[in-house]
């Protein structure tokens, strides 16, 4: 059974939503990670953070969550556009999906453990590569264009499954987790899912035999 989950390298409750999908996996489901562009609108020179702005608050709780759950974490200065993380990261995903766990924890790390532009194509290149992938054929794909359809397509699914924000993760049976979880509501609501999929699962054999 599988969990979609949609996120985006500059979501800060994203970052620490990768300890949910780890739980989730734990428990039994197959988390398969979606791009999700949460601000379009972020020129291509990116935005510095200011100190007084709301973010301020809510990397002080991110803060507290990372370190619950033994993360790093380093208040970004800058929020990039991640268009092209998020192109990048989805064609490794789909072309060379063996190296993509490793790109998608590094992309989130990159930006909120070490404080690398997610909007530099060299800093991607390096991600690709360390990751195991192919960084010369996967920059050009992303050069080319051929990993805008693939965002986009993604972009299409979420909201067809009713997600407006990020990180969302939606379960089997299409039930949405939103937001900053805590790990007994992940539990409680993943383990009933899979216990009635069991129940489902045993009704058939038994109507079957």
């Amino acid at each position: 059974m599988e969990a979609i989950v949609w996120s985006d390298y500059l979501c800060p409750w994203c970052y620490v939503g990768q300890a949910r999908s780890r739980q989730m996996a734990d428990l039994g489901l197959a988390v398969v990670h979606r791009p999700y562009e949460l601000h379009p609108s972020i020129p291509p020179e990116g935005r510095r953070v200011r100190a007084e702005g709301g973010l301020s608050a809510t990397f002080a709780r991110v803060a507290e969550a990372c370190e619950e759950v033994g993360m790093a974490f380093r208040a970004p200065t800058r929020t990039p556009n991640t268009r092209r993380a998020l192109e990048t990261a989805e064609w490794v995903r789909l072309h060379h999906p063996e190296a993509f766990p490793v790109l998608h924890a590094a992309l989130f790390d990159a930006h909120f453990a070490q404080g690398a532009p997610l909007d530099d194509p060299a800093v991607l290149d390096a991600l690709v590569d360390d990751a195991g992938a192919p960084a010369a054929e996967v920059r050009a794909a992303v050069d080319e264009g051929r990993g805008r359809p693939l965002v986009d397509a993604s972009m299409d699914q979420a909201r067809e499954a009713g997600v407006a924000s990020v990180p969302t993760w939606v379960l089997p049976g299409g039930f949405a987790l939103p937001g900053a979880l805590d790990p007994a509501t992940v539990e409680r609501w993943v383990t009933r899912l899979l216990a009635r999929a069991r129940s489902a699962d045993d009704g058939t054999v038994a109507a079957e035999g």
